[in-house]
């Protein structure tokens, strides 16, 4: 009987316990270093460095509400992390036998949360360095990281790039 009771308050307690317990929030850290493609050799005699720039993004998805926030729809490009993110198309259609032609503009945008971080970041990150005069920026890396809270269905990436500016002499 006591063995049955022990049982019963053991089953209770657990019943108790894991109903209490929050499930821990996910975090995921990625770096890459992006290498662009040169057409020529890039000597150091070739340029030079007028620092290091930085640039951060933040974007949040709320997946309750299908909404992110943080995005600031500006866009840099670099390298292959964002791809063609920030490139305008241009559309011109013709109508009225020829007589009405109308162009559109669309400029495509990221996908997710993460992209829009890196482009956010990208962004920042050139504008500092077109600040300092740069006419190009070498050695970019990328750092992004992720936070999750499955309870409120809500995620937040960070994404950080960084790289050295250069005037070519």
């Amino acid at each position: 009987m006591k063995n049955l009771l022990f049982i019963g308050v053991a089953v209770i307690a657990l019943v108790v316990s894991s109903c209490a317990t929050a499930s821990p929030p996910i975090v995921a850290t990625t770096q890459t270093i992006g290498n662009p493609y040169v057409s020529a050799q890039l000597r150091p005699e070739d340029y030079t460095v007028l620092g290091r720039v930085t640039g951060t993004g933040k974007v949040t998805y709320d997946a309750g509400k299908r909404t992110y926030t943080g995005d600031t729809l500006k866009y840099g490009v670099l390298g292959d992390d964002i791809g063609s993110v920030g490139a305008v198309a241009n559309q011109t259609t013709t109508s009225g036998y020829g007589l009405f032609k109308s162009t559109t503009s669309t400029v495509s945008t990221p996908g997710g949360s993460r992209e829009m971080a890196i482009g956010n970041a990208t962004y920042e990150m050139i504008e500092k360095a077109g600040a300092l005069g740069a006419d190009a920026v070498i050695f970019v890396t990328t750092l992004t990281e992720a936070f999750a809270d499955a309870k409120a269905n809500i995620s937040t990436t960070t994404a950080t790039v960084s790289a050295v500016a250069i005037k070519l002499k």
